[in-house]
């Protein structure tokens, strides 16, 4: 069954006179919310696959939360996903054979994405997915089939992790 992890980046700087969005920063709160979130991705199985946007946000999350993990997995950066509207088609395009991908990107197609996939939100996680995916949170999901074919309404919510504050 594959296993997919909707990951969005940690809070970011924001923009800088002279500077672009695609090149903003995380915080000292962004790289310690993504370090702790590492955790909860590697609480969910080795990753095969991380599809990542190529802004400076995302790599930095990916980099944090990665060093969590006991396996090294295939990393690709990718544009579209800095553009996306909607990740099912990158996901459909990319998946292949992996069991189990971590997809780090933005909002709102992080939440629009993860919503339109899940079968069912009427429980906690999924009422407030429903409502909110705050920087630096996690819904991990789960469905039957292959990545070529995924679509919306086919996967069950399996836990939506949001960092925690002290």
């Amino acid at each position: 069954m594959p296993h997919l992890l909707l990951f969005r980046h940690a809070k970011a700087e924001r923009t800088q006179p002279g500077s672009t969005d695609h090149a903003r920063a995380l915080t000292e709160s962004g790289r310690a919310d993504s370090a702790a979130m590492g955790k909860a991705v590697a609480r969910h199985g080795p990753v095969d696959l991380v599809l990542c946007s190529d802004a400076r946000r995302a790599r930095e999350t990916w980099e944090m939360a990665g060093s969590a993990l006991d396996n090294a997995p295939k990393v690709k950066l990718t544009r579209a996903i800095y553009e996306a509207d909607d990740y099912v088609p990158i996901l459909n395009a990319e998946g292949a054979d992996a069991k189990t991908i971590l997809l780090v990107g933005h909002n709102p197609a992080m939440q629009e994405t993860a919503v339109s996939l899940v079968e069912d939100l009427s429980g906690p996680d999924g009422t407030l997915l429903s409502s909110r995916f705050p920087k630096a949170a996690l819904a991990v999901l789960d469905f039957e089939g292959d990545w070529a074919t995924l679509s919306p309404g086919e996967a069950w919510l399996v836990d939506f992790v949001i960092p925690e504050r002290d």
